[in-house]
């Protein structure tokens, strides 16, 4: 039986978390994140945290309850969570419950490191924009995935011993 889990590296300075034989993310590896990512943060590392989804294919509500959390507690020392390589099937998730608006969305990990290095600041829905006339809403972000960045369904991520 495989047991799921979290492996949590350090890139730049970057929390980064993949999830290991989690084809179902479960709650117990997202609260081993969660307790890793604050003792970073109380450590004086970068609040910003990359989470890496490949091969996950389904996520519930005490996932997402998880990573709301997490988002809390980022956002209050001025960071935030980008997720990569995210399945159609755990985005709609994240949609469905109106949670995507708080996240970062990119498609692969590359993009994910880019985003913390280079921050698009997000535009104020009641700013004006350039031309003097009134901005649009922003729209919900969703992922761009290439047809070769995601593992088929039933392919899990294994850990290479």
């Amino acid at each position: 039986m495989l047991k799921p889990t979290v492996q949590i590296h350090h890139v730049n300075g970057i929390l980064v978390a993949e999830f290991w034989d989690c084809l179902r993310l479960d709650p117990a590896p997202i609260q081993e994140l969660r307790r890793q990512y604050e003792a970073h943060i109380q450590g004086k590392g970068r609040p910003e945290l990359v989470v890496d989804l490949l091969g996950v294919c389904f996520a519930g509500s005490a996932a997402l309850g998880h990573f709301v959390a997490m988002h809390k507690f980022a956002r209050q020392r001025g960071g935030r969570i980008i997720f990569c390589n995210v399945d159609p099937t755990v985005f709609e998730v994240f949609r469905v419950s109106k949670l995507d608006p708080l996240f970062t969305f990119v498609p692969d990990r590359e993009a994910a490191l880019e985003r913390v290095a280079n921050p698009q600041p997000a535009p104020r829905p009641d700013a004006p924009a350039a031309d003097g006339s009134q901005a649009e809403p922003p729209k919900p972000s969703s992922p761009d995935r290439p047809a070769g960045n995601r593992l088929s369904p039933g392919i899990r991520r294994k850990k290479l011993s």
